[in-house]
């Protein structure tokens, strides 16, 4: 009953993120330059919203997965399959969608001047492996969730062999990871961003680690949490400048602490919504939410309704999140739909 109740308020957390997600993918970079208020919410919140989805990942690592006996290749497989397949088919369906787009005489004339124009595949295919895709710059989070997964069942692995504190290892691995990170710079980078993102799924295993520890948080890490979320919109607002490395690191940590502390007040939140059934449907279907409802539902629907028509931001953004939630939920309906007719036509 326990492992069920986290499952829930995970699914709620989800929900919550997804929601997120949308509304702030629904808000483009010009709306950005024209709307001090566009900025700050953006800014705010994709601040914690990806660190939030790689925690969520490591709770269900560790739940479902972290403590299987599992050989090395058929756990890979697995996660590729789950992953990877999605991530380079939904990449190459965006490239094809769009260089038509672009080729196209009457939809050309839109994509003109924007960032969906024309480019080569193998420019697109190296920027999307290596930084962001320039089409769907979301996809980086499912790129870099893989080689976390798999360097974190690797340490599980290893810490297993030699008899080591697993926990504590990761840690040790997660912590390196995020100094190495910062010294190294270059935010946008894969491999930068698998060093800067390993501490928060590593956090993520704490929570199933400790069983229905946002459920047992009190009135303590609600209010740590209230004060988490203005320091970040102070952050946001004013920014922190270092001028030493070592204080660049410091900050860092500080910096990582505070959106920690403010995550598990969310996660206490979501655990309280947990019975929201239209919320933890979405945070059930968030991978394919999350998957599809860029650049179609939000950044095309955004650039041909405020960049190209004029529409005031409010109602541009509110259509974009409207398709960016309904198109994707009913997609992955049409697609199961239709897999049960084929099974059962077999």
């Amino acid at each position: 009953m326990e492992k069920k109740a986290r499952a829930g308020w995970v699914d709620a957390a989800r929900g919550i993120g997804i929601l997120l997600i949308v509304l702030i993918h629904s808000i483009r970079p010009d709306m950005r330059e024209a709307n001090a208020a566009c900025r700050l919410v953006y800014e705010l919140i994709i601040s914690f919203v990806n660190g939030m989805f790689f925690v969520l990942a490591g709770v269900t690592y560790r739940m479902a997965g972290g403590r299987r006996e599992e050989a090395p290749g058929r756990f890979l497989m697995k996660k590729a399959r789950a992953l990877l397949l999605p991530f380079f088919g939904y990449a190459l369906l965006v490239y094809a969608a769009f260089s038509f787009a672009a080729w196209f005489p009457p939809t050309a004339r839109v994509f003109q001047g924007t960032e969906y124009g024309r480019m080569p595949l193998g420019e697109y295919l190296q920027l999307t492996l290596c930084e962001d895709s320039p089409y769907a710059a979301h996809l980086w989070f499912i790129w870099v969730l893989f080689w976390i997964t798999a360097a974190v069942y690797a340490a599980d692995s290893l810490c297993k062999r030699w008899g080591l504190p697993r926990q504590r290892v990761l840690w040790a691995i997660a912590l390196a990871g995020c100094v190495a990170g910062t010294l190294v710079g270059g935010g946008n980078s894969a491999a930068v961003r698998v060093l800067t993102h390993t501490v928060y799924f590593v956090y993520g295993t704490e929570f199933a680690v400790r069983p229905a520890l946002p459920e047992r948080s009190g009135m303590s890490s609600a209010l740590a949490a209230v004060l988490s979320a203005g320091v970040m919109v102070r952050v946001v607002l004013y920014g922190v400048h270092t001028v030493t490395w070592y204080g660049a690191v410091l900050w860092q940590v500080v910096w990582l602490l505070v959106r920690l502390v403010f995550l598990r007040g969310l996660f206490q939140l979501a655990a309280r919504l947990q019975n929201t059934a239209w919320l933890t449907y979405l945070g059930r279907e968030s991978f394919w939410v999350y998957l599809l409802h860029q650049p179609f539902c939000c950044g095309f629907v955004g650039l041909v309704l405020y960049s190209k028509l004029g529409l005031p931001i409010p109602a541009a953004c509110a259509a974009a999140i409207v398709l960016g939630l309904t198109l994707p939920c009913c997609a992955v309906w049409l697609g199961r739909w239709a897999s049960q007719r084929l099974w059962a036509q077999d």
